[in-house]
């Protein structure tokens, strides 16, 4: 009897003990959070460029965020760039909000920040996020000729033989002296929709600018279609254009809708 009650003191030992020894495991266990630094596109970084992300604890808005964690990528070569940061979950309150900061360095140059928020772990946030940065420069250069795409929602019958569609992009942001920035020409276009690259060459977009595309498919000397209103030829261009965000706009009989 002595020896089955010193067995079952025993097992009943280990059991705290390893109830405890799970109950300082979760404890002291360690909180990751993963994702990518992102530009609007693929980008090279210069030589001895430092990614750095941040965790950050932003609930107070009169006071100071307070860094929970950080990854510090030396010598990123480009972006995205992959992070991983770890953090302390006993540090985390579901009443508290928490997002992500990065910017990409090279030396004391400030190069590449993020301007939105990126909120994780609470209050419905994913665990892990992207982040988006911006370039501290308000000049995208492009480096890929600039994609795009006009539509007809009134005909869609073959253009005339000789057809040539001509295509700008212009910048608007002085009203007294407006810019072409870019501009094609094209022909043997068939029908719509008409898909079309401008040229890249010494081109820079501004988030800061503002844009317009001028269009018209011209036949004989004759405008047959055209954007005949400035408010429909407006332009939001945060970056130069690429495969995610293409020129797109409509075109309109000249017949019908007369330049104003």
């Amino acid at each position: 009897m002595a020896l089955l009650v010193s067995r079952v003191l025993a097992v009943a030992a280990l059991a705290a003990l390893a109830a405890a020894t799970v109950a300082c495991s979760a404890s002291g266990s360690t909180g990751v959070i993963s994702g990518e630094v992102r530009f609007a596109r693929e980008v090279d970084l210069p030589e001895g460029a430092v990614v750095t992300v941040r965790l950050l604890d932003t609930s107070l808005a009169d006071a100071p965020s307070v860094e929970l964690g950080r990854d510090v990528i030396e010598n990123a070569e480009r972006l995205p760039v992959r992070f991983r940061i770890e953090y302390d979950p006993d540090e985390v309150s579901d009443r508290n909000e928490y997002s992500l900061s990065a910017d990409v360095r090279r030396g004391d140059e400030l190069l590449y920040v993020n301007d939105t928020v990126h909120t994780v772990l609470t209050r419905g946030a994913p665990r892990n996020s992207d982040v988006v940065v911006v370039s501290t420069n308000p000049f995208d250069v492009c480096v890929e000729p600039l994609p795009g795409v006009l539509h007809s929602s009134f005909d869609d019958q073959d253009l005339p033989d000789g057809a040539v569609l001509h295509v700008r992009l212009v910048d608007v942001t002085d009203p007294e002296e407006s810019v072409v920035v870019t501009q094609a020409t094209l022909g043997d276009l068939g029908g719509f929709p008409i898909e079309f690259e401008l040229p890249h060459e010494g081109v820079e977009i501004s988030r800061h600018h503002r844009y317009e595309l001028e269009a018209e498919v011209v036949a004989g000397g004759e405008v047959l279609y055209h954007i005949p209103r400035e408010e429909w030829r407006r332009t939001w261009l945060p970056h130069c254009p690429n495969a995610d965000l293409r020129l797109v706009n409509d075109l309109f009989p000249a017949g019908e809708f007369p330049e104003e």
